[in-house]
């Protein structure tokens, strides 16, 4: 062989080689490609494939943190954080002080708040395993308490009084600066004895009551969790009281920001972890009357921090351990329309040209929220899926919006900040944003990384645009990382857990960790025979059909080399041969159509326009601290735009009832 062949095959095996290299990082990408924060609690990184979905659990713990309020902790772990509204509740007599800010701004509510606490401890007790994995425990702990230490004093034992906002739309929305100098004073806005908020204080109730279970059960901090029932127990009387009231009715101040649609579910919902939290049958008889005295069976609407109608019937699956058949069905009637819209007459849901679902009328603003609390659920409810097939459709299902989150959709963009080249850069938040001059335009790029983030996501269409002017897209608040941060430990635990053998599908799998799961079951869990290994071998063995797509592709490029090295050896003779062909071509194709010359250039065609990009530097309006108005970046007043407001189910309840209240 000389020395000129020798050189080819080595070229050949060279590339073959840096082929195969490629092939794996493509099926084993790193999702987390960008440095992260230098903190503690930020796990390294490592090769380990659930390595990326340890961090991103990890970052969004980190976001929590970063929307805290009030006096920090001394393990503060973000630099452009501050002690921060150190008087709020002071023009009411109260201390308001603490928890967490919503959104972007600076203003805080109970009832956003309540639903968010609510789903992460539900995702704690559901999952808490992925935290142990990941390092996050404790993280876990006191993103939760930060949040039940405000409720505590958010509401009055002695008086019913809760209160639910903190802030003035009118005047925060005209800040645009950093947390020092946040406008004084802020009001605070109550519901109590005299004006009644039937939806806010169940919503409470049931924050209460989950995160007593996560301190008991996970914690083993029978004191705080005591505490935070004795508060359940008597919120719920209060929200139990007549007449019943949205707090919305008692409040205007609240309706342009967070409207409540409906009561009703709340209670329901209240009900029933207050009875998962003390096991007292009072409470589960309660909930089921209401159950059937609302008609709440056969609903179909979107879950959020608005609406948890349907978020019932998984809770009642796992309360009853999947052994009540009538529930099972409810919720596999729900994941089945919900998943499938082009099934469901005039549904107002959809799948983007991505694969994105869509629900028109709740999308439009934080269309990312939707899929990803289904997502939620049918995660949950997969080990008690009727069949098989049901089962793999809700996980790939989960998989596929998760999938989209980060970065397989048309944009290619991960929807989640910090995380690589392709995550938002500039999302509608001021603490992050940095701006010094109460001006949303400058500096152009955040001067701050808001790790961990979802944002609202894209549009109907899949565009994304990076402009933190458009709220509606690129703001941030804390249930839009609530259903998020469950999935992403439940992908921590399936990334490392063993693969236990099948058992029956439809065996109604218990993953609720409840007191009477015994150590044995326990200790199978931690040897990675939990019901999400299971659950996953039964939706088609994700690592399996990965490593089959991997010698496929050898196979296909070992060929694709072989042939390209059979190709250079032979590369003379095919280019004399192309050569001869070509000339013999163009000569009959001149000949058939009379040409005599090539045709002239069309490059004044297709060449670039003159450019009319305008700097955004050239256009910068200052936002005025007086109206909004005059502030066309700025987030309008109610009064101005009815979009201002954070969509809810209560937007779109009457088409969704409409349209499916009758299946």
């Amino acid at each position: 062989m000389t020395t000129k062949i020798k050189s080819k095959v080595t070229l050949s095996l060279i590339c073959f080689f840096l082929c195969m290299i490629n092939i794996i990082n493509a099926q084993e990408h790193k999702i987390v490609t960008l440095p992260g924060p230098e903190v503690e609690g930020i796990p390294e990184t490592t090769d380990y494939p659930n390595n990326d979905y340890e961090k991103l659990l990890a970052y969004s713990l980190y976001f929590y943190e970063a929307q805290r309020s009030g006096i920090l902790s001394a393990t503060n772990r973000i630099p452009w954080r501050h002690n921060s509204a150190p008087f709020d509740g002071q023009k009411e007599g109260v201390d308001l002080t603490g928890g967490y800010y919503d959104a972007g701004d600076y203003m805080k509510f109970t009832y956003p708040l309540s639903w968010t606490l609510t789903s992460i401890s539900w995702g704690g007790l559901e999952w808490f395993e992925g935290y142990e994995l990941s390092g996050q425990t404790q993280y876990l702990h006191d993103m939760v308490k930060w949040g039940t230490d405000w409720l505590i004093k958010a509401y009055s034992l002695e008086t019913n009084d809760l209160y639910v906002q903190v802030g003035r739309e009118d005047v925060d929305h005209n800040y645009w600066g950093g947390d020092l100098n946040i406008p004084l004073p802020r009001d605070a806005y109550k519901v109590g004895e005299k004006n009644h908020g039937t939806d806010v204080a169940s919503s409470v109730v049931a924050a209460f009551a989950s995160a007593s279970i996560l301190f008991r059960e996970k914690f083993s901090d029978s004191t705080y969790s005591d505490d935070l029932l004795l508060r359940a127990k008597a919120l719920y009387v209060f929200a139990e009281t007549k007449a019943w009231k949205l707090y919305g009715a008692s409040l205007p101040q609240v309706n342009s920001l967070y409207p409540s649609s409906n009561y009703q579910d709340k209670l329901v919902w209240a009900a029933l972890w207050l009875y998962k939290a003390t096991g007292e049958e009072i409470y589960f008889n309660k909930a089921i009357n209401y159950y059937t005295q609302f008609f709440i069976p056969d609903s179909i609407i979107a879950i959020n921090w608005s609406d948890q109608t349907c978020a019932i019937y998984f809770l009642l699956v796992k309360i009853t351990k999947g052994n009540e058949l009538s529930y099972k069905l409810q919720a596999e009637k729900y994941l089945d329309y919900m998943l499938n819209p082009s099934l469901v007459p005039k549904s107002p849901c959809s799948y983007t040209p991505g694969g994105l679902l869509w629900c028109n009328g709740i999308s439009d603003t934080n269309s990312l929220n939707v899929p990803l609390n289904i997502a939620f659920v049918s995660l949950l409810y997969a080990p008690y899926a009727t069949t098989t097939e049901k089962r793999s459709k809700y996980m790939e299902f989960a998989q596929s919006q998760i999938k989209y989150v980060l970065g397989e959709n048309p944009m290619k963009m991960t929807y989640v900040v910090g995380i690589n080249p392709k995550s938002p850069k500039n999302p509608h938040h001021a603490g992050a944003h940095g701006s010094t001059t109460n001006n949303m335009l400058l500096p152009i790029e955040s001067t701050n990384i808001l790790y961990g983030a979802v944002v609202g996501g894209p549009s109907k269409k899949d565009l994304y645009i990076d402009d933190r002017t458009k709220y509606n897209s690129t703001e941030v608040a804390l249930d839009y990382n609530a259903p998020w941060q469950g999935l992403m430990a439940y992908q921590v635990i399936y990334y490392k857990t063993k693969i236990p053998e099948k058992s029956t599908p439809g065996d109604g799998g218990d993953n609720d960790n409840d007191n009477e799961q015994s150590d044995d079951e326990q200790n199978e869990n931690k040897d990675g025979k939990s019901k999400i290994a299971e659950s996953n071998v039964k939706s088609g063995g994700m690592i399996t059909s990965r490593i089959g797509g991997i010698i496929g592709i050898a196979i296909g490029s070992l060929l694709l080399v072989l042939l390209g090295a059979s190709l250079i050896w032979k590369r003379s003779m095919i280019v004399a041969w192309f050569k001869r062909d070509r000339k013999k071509r163009d000569i009959e194709f001149n000949i058939e159509n009379n040409v005599t010359s090539r045709p002239s250039s069309f490059i004044s065609h297709i060449s670039r326009p003159n450019s009319v990009v305008v700097p955004i530097s050239s256009v910068v309006v200052p936002i005025s601290r007086s109206n909004s108005v005059a502030v066309p970046n700025s987030r309008p007043n109610s009064a101005i735009s009815g979009s201002n407001s954070r969509p809810n189910s209560g937007a779109g309840v009457e088409s969704y009832l409409s349209f499916f209240n009758n299946f």
